[in-house]
């Protein structure tokens, strides 16, 4: 073959432009689907961590809301029992139970015919403007006493609605007039106190509602026939009926007539005089009590919900139990929006109306649906104005009413990162596709090394090594996609620790909760704890009020509550006590579980120590500090209730005569039963009580003031403990 044969087939083989271009062609094919199929799983990588993100915060607030909910209404149970044992409570209940069944002389045709204006003029305007009739003769308490106690107590009372309160005698010198004279000023004060909206007394035996702090029209009516009966109510009158003694009871909540048709939910517990069940204390509480627990006050950044994020209660009936966030911060803006979304006028304007969408506002998607149905729901849905939405959901457990707990976020917001990372994304290609149509095979070696980084980064990620780091690519698109990888990573990890922070809170809400040797046994996760002990001895502990110059600075109410709560753990361990339950004002302990001499001179000497300390604790701030206590012993049973919500009870009668000695002891005083007295020897220094004003006949109070020969007993003197 000559020279010119050898050029020609050079240039076919190596020069020619079609052969170049193909090549050419197929190295930028290859380069680009690299990079494309690298951006793809670099990106299905990063949504499902956004994702799952997304949705362990909701989840986690969504836990956090349900505990909120069940400790909260846990707390206002435990708010009401304590109303209900106290002796003042009963014998005030007892009082006016009796002098309201000598109420009479009925009223006149005009008086009736001022209360049934009164009822049209103050209690049913927003339910005639909502289009319901209500005919107000029928809300005439059907007894000639509860006639006459709205005629004094209302009707013809000097003081305007929402100030009826303040009448303490309506001057008629009838007995129950004296009677409410004595008593109403303490049954207001304990109203004002428990932070609720009424405090009504009822008469277990013939069902009338013989006392109302607000003087509302129930007042008279008849919890189990009046008008009222088949409202929350009568409804949790009745309840109280089926649980057992000292348990409080909590309704759903109903429109309300006497509040103006104000959306209020009721707790009631029984009361007892001696060992006579009296009466039932009945309790009024607004929305408001669980909008306030849903929502922390409104502080929505707090709870980690964003600008679109919420959490409120939906019912049984699928309406709204809680107000919601789109009502708090704009009603008008919600009223306009829930009129497009069911195009129900009436609705809307029962709304506004009410000032507030509680039993109005229908909330029915996958989420309530599950969770009314006991199960934890977490997923897109349209929420309740039909917006779509990332939500989480679960069954509240409180009982007696069937709620569900919903967080959700507008899913636009949730997909913010994600569209931010599309949008990088996309930046990303449009750079490098035509770069990589330019560059062709140089770029597509230079870019696959650092994507494939990438990708291995993404997949230990991906695989839970929070802790990866990204190699620096530069300042380029591959760069920023790292540098956002890097982000997603340190997003997660301190939703990690988040999640790993409220953990830890739960375990030291129930290390609050339960004694020391129940907690490992609740971790461990037994569910049914139960112990019956033969002997143990009950210090029941009561601070009296503290002054008002501690009350108002926080910063010193929380050191001398600091200051004492140390100090009286100590001596507790020092003398083998174990604080079993613990409010603001009182505490209870327990000593001697299945000892012989169920350890009452141990007992004995913490009770007198815990008061000389409140003393000295006071005397070294500057003010004066009292304590009284209560002492019995006897058979008790203790044990863990609840599944999801956990609480420690102790039962038996050493706890109730503890809390009753306690609360008749004078400041400074130690009350002992007779029991407790038989396991203490002849150098305790005791005083028998001949009669003290609260306790059966049977049972016999003493006043312990020490030892009579401390240098004897050493260990026992609280001189010593101190």
């Amino acid at each position: 073959m000559s020279t010119t044969d050898n050029g020609a087939v050079q240039n076919k083989l190596i020069g020619n432009p079609g052969l170049r271009r193909q090549v050419s062609v197929t190295l930028v094919g290859v380069a680009l689907v690299s990079v494309l199929l690298l951006a793809s799983v670099q990106f299905v990588f990063a949504r499902l961590l956004i994702n799952d993100s997304a949705e362990s915060q909701l989840a986690a607030v969504r836990d956090t809301r349900v505990q909120a909910l069940e400790i909260g209404t846990d707390r206002l149970k435990s708010r009401v029992s304590s109303l209900a044992i106290n002796p003042s409570v009963a014998e005030a209940l007892v009082d006016l139970a009796r002098e309201f069944d000598e109420l009479d002389g009925d009223l006149t045709s005009d008086q009736i015919e001022d209360l049934t204006t009164l009822y049209d003029t103050e209690a049913l305007p927003p339910f005639v403007q909502a289009g319901v009739d209500i005919n107000s003769a029928e809300l005439v308490p059907a007894s000639a006493a509860g006639r006459s106690a709205q005629r004094l107590y209302i009707s013809e009372n000097p003081n305007g609605i929402g100030e009826r309160d303040q009448l303490d005698d309506a001057g008629d010198g009838s007995g129950y007039s004296a009677a409410h004279a004595a008593h109403h000023p303490m049954l207001r004060a304990l109203l004002e106190n428990a932070g609720m909206s009424d405090l009504l007394l009822v008469n277990f035996d013939t069902g009338e509602v013989v006392y109302s702090t607000m003087k509302r029209i129930d007042l008279g009516t008849n919890a189990y026939t009046g008008p009222y009966a088949d409202s929350g109510l009568g409804r949790v009158v009745e309840k109280l009926t089926t649980v057992a003694p000292g348990n409080s009871v909590l309704s759903d909540t109903f429109f309300y007539i006497p509040t103006s048709g104000e959306p209020v939910f009721f707790l009631a517990a029984a009361v007892r005089s001696g060992t006579d069940l009296v009466g039932a204390l009945v309790t009024e509480v607004p929305v408001r009590a669980l909008t306030d627990v849903m929502t922390a006050q409104g502080d929505w950044q707090r709870l980690g919900l964003g600008a679109s994020g919420e959490s409120y209660i939906v019912g049984g009936d699928r309406t709204l139990r809680t107000e919601t966030r789109a009502w708090l911060e704009d009603p008008a803006d919600y009223l306009r929006r829930h009129l497009a979304q069911f195009d129900d006028p009436g609705a809307t304007d029962l709304i506004e109306l009410i000032g507030s969408p509680v039993l109005v506002q229908p909330v029915d998607n996958a989420a309530v649906t599950e969770s009314l149905d006991g199960n934890q729901f977490s997923g897109t849905v349209n929420n309740y104005l039909g917006t779509k939405t990332l939500a989480a959901s679960g069954p509240a457990d409180v009982e007696g009413v069937n709620w569900a707990v919903v967080v959700e976020v507008d899913k636009s917001e949730s997909d913010t990162a994600l569209n931010s990372l599309l949008r990088r994304f996309s930046l990303v290609l449009a750079v490098l596709l035509p770069a990589i149509a330019i560059f062709g095979i140089f770029l597509a070696r230079t870019l696959t090394k650092p994507a494939q980084t990438l990708v291995r980064s993404a997949e230990r990620i991906a695989g839970g090594d929070l802790d990866t780091e990204i190699s620096d690519l530069g300042q380029n698109e591959l760069g920023d996609l790292g540098r956002q990888l890097g982000g997603i990573a340190r997003q997660l990890e301190s939703q990690e620790q988040a999640i790993v922070d409220e953990e830890q809170h739960i375990d030291n809400i129930l290390s609050a909760l339960l004694p020391d040797r129940l907690v490992d046994r609740v971790r461990g996760g037994e569910e049914a704890i139960g112990d019956v002990f033969d002997t143990a001895t009950v210090v029941s502990i009561t601070i009296d009020d503290v002054p008002s110059a501690i009350a108002n600075d926080a910063d010193l109410a929380l050191e001398v509550a600091d200051r004492l709560n140390d100090e009286t753990l100590a001596l507790a361990e020092r003398h083998g006590a174990e604080r079993i339950q613990r409010s603001s004002a009182s505490e209870m302990y327990l000593t001697g579980l299945n000892q012989d001499d169920a350890m009452v001179p141990d007992a004995t000497a913490f009770a007198l120590a815990v008061i000389q300390l409140v003393s000295e604790v006071g005397a070294e701030f500057g003010f004066e500090f009292t304590a009284r206590a209560g002492i019995s012993t006897g058979e008790v049973a203790t044990g863990v209730l609840g599944n999801s919500q956990l609480s420690f009870g102790v039962w038996g009668d050493p706890t109730g005569m503890a809390m009753t000695l306690a609360s008749l002891a004078l400041p400074a005083q130690v009350l002992a039963d007779g029991f407790v007295v038989e396991q203490l020897d002849r150098t305790w220094d005791i005083e028998e009580l001949e009669e003290l004003a609260g306790l059966a006949d049977d049972i016999q109070a003493h006043v312990v003031s020490g030892r009579v020969d401390a240098s004897a007993h050493a260990t026992n003197d609280p001189t010593t403990a101190l």
